[in-house]
This record gives structure tokens, sequence and C-alpha cells, in this order.
């Protein structure tokens, strides 16, 4: 089951999930707006970026990451992504841009994270990114 906004303020002002910062903007019908906070360059149209927010995902929450169209619309793709249950942390997206130079998009709602129920809880994420802070290469 997708959570839809509204939902996901719910769960956030019961302490299941956390985002933070977060604004009321960020919230959308299906999902919240995450802002890139910061870029750079590793080869050729591929970037690693940070968000500004950092996440706390519940045992029972995983997420889709996607871009907003109107980045897409601008060059920039994001390779399909998800968060797991029981992830904390920035979150490091890896950017795609085939896109002629223009518009940054750091300080700009950029990634959209897609939420979804799982069907019980799950073992939480306990992997080498949990905690990240900022851009996080490869490990």
């Amino acid at each position: 089951m997708i959570l839809s906004g509204r939902d996901l303020q719910m769960y956030i002002e019961l302490g299941k999930l956390k985002i933070d910062p977060i604004t009321p903007e960020q919230f959308q019908q299906n999902g919240v707006d995450l802002i890139l906070d910061n870029l750079q360059f590793m080869a050729p149209h591929f970037l690693l970026g940070c968000t500004k927010e950092r996440v706390e995902l519940p045992d029972d929450l995983m997420a889709f990451v996607e871009i907003r169209s109107s980045w897409a619309r601008r060059g920039y793709f994001l390779p399909p992504t998800i968060v797991d249950a029981g992830f904390a942390g920035n979150l490091t997206l890896e950017v795609l841009h085939f896109g002629l130079a223009g518009a940054s998009p750091i300080g700009q709602r950029f990634a959209h994270l897609i939420f979804a129920k799982t069907s019980g809880p799950c073992t939480p994420y306990r992997g080498r990114y949990q905690d990240q802070t900022g851009i996080t290469e490869a490990r």
C-alpha cells in the first residue's frame, strides 16, 4: 500500500517516521519531495548528490526514490533506488545528467520519495550505509 502525503504527516506526528528538516510544501499527494543539498562530479554525466533531509524509516515502511519530473525534463535521471525499512541517514543520490548546463538543482526539491507499507515488520536495515551523512561514495 502506497501512503499518501497525509498518511506520512501522521507517521511523522506519531514519531514513527522521521524526516528532518521538512516543510509543509514538501508533502505531495503520494509522497514527499526532498531537497538536493550537494552534488559532486564523479565522471562525465555522473554525479553523486545528497539530500538536505535526514530520514529514519520504521521497520514496516520502505520508500522508492524517484526524480521530480521538472528535473527529468532538464536531462537529469536517477537510477531506480529504494530505501530499506529501518534505514537512517541522509540519502546519497546517484545522478545522471544528459542535459545542457542550466539551472542548478542544489537547494531545490529534486527527489521524490514514495513510501509503501510492508506486509509486516522487516528486519531493519543495518548495512554499510546506515547513518550516513552527506555524500557517501561506494564502500
